[in-house]
């Protein structure tokens, strides 16, 4: 038994498939192919040992070797000589201005109309000059401080109200009154102002009172010398009395 009739055996006991299959040989060669190959190699070898391009070409393919010489593809005689004029007649014949070339182009574009679509009123600028001389003419704007002087008009009523009432309790009173009772009459009596009245307080007491004549306080020295006799026989109490009142009534006056 060969060794093709041992794995035959062996495919049927597995039950495979391949033990029913015919044996065929997968590689095949034209018919005669052996009878021309010695002819075939002879002429080979004789191209590789040709000595110019038409005897390896005869050798390798007759066919090709048999055909024409021939170029085929041709020109008139004398074309290039006329290629000049020739191309100057053609331009010069099928030359278009540019509207025409324009509506053979896009004919949508060559019907819209060549005009500017942006436009200003008659004598628009020559009326530029004379707004801008307007505009320098006017008036400048007036200038408003960002601080009010409503705090000073207050701290101005506090503090001569305070000298006020310190002064008319030294004169006219031989008695104290405690400093709380008088600041709360003067807050009850603060109360029942309307905002009229308490403008009409606060401008009676700032009249004649600006930054001016503050300062003229502090250098004036007879009336810094009045203020002296006046506070002469106070004592330090007092004024400490005094000082928290004035605090006090200048709350007063700010939040009523």
């Amino acid at each position: 038994m060969t060794q093709k009739d041992n794995i035959l055996q062996e495919l049927k006991e597995l039950n495979s498939r391949l033990a029913g299959k015919t044996v065929q040989n997968v590689y095949s060669v034209p018919a005669g192919y052996f009878e021309n190959l010695a002819a075939e190699v002879l002429a080979r070898i004789k191209a590789l040992e040709a000595n110019n391009v038409a005897k390896e070409l005869e050798f390798l393919s007759p066919y090709l070797s048999r055909l024409e010489k021939q170029m085929p593809y041709s020109i008139p005689e004398g074309y290039f000589e006329k290629l000049p004029a020739d191309l100057l007649n053609s331009v010069s014949k099928d030359s278009l201005t540019a509207k025409e070339e324009l509506a053979s182009i896009s004919p949508l574009l060559s019907s819209l109309k060549k005009e500017n679509p942006y436009t200003v009123p008659d004598g628009y600028f020559d009326s530029i000059s004379s707004i801008h001389q307007k505009e320098e003419k006017q008036p400048a704007a007036k200038v408003v401080s960002l601080f009010s002087r409503t705090w000073f008009r207050y701290a101005a009523a506090a503090i001569v109200t305070g000298v006020i009432i310190l002064a008319g309790f030294q004169l006219f009173t031989t008695e104290k009154e405690p400093g709380g009772k008088a600041l709360a009459k003067f807050t009850r009596d603060v109360i029942k102002m309307d905002e009229q009245q308490k403008d009409d307080m606060i401008d009676f007491f700032d009249a004649g009172l600006d930054g001016k004549e503050s300062a003229q306080l502090t250098t004036d020295a007879k009336k810094t010398n009045e203020v002296k006799e006046l506070l002469e026989g106070v004592s330090e109490e007092e004024l400490n009395d005094f000082q928290e009142q004035t605090e006090a009534i200048e709350e007063v006056l700010m939040t009523n």
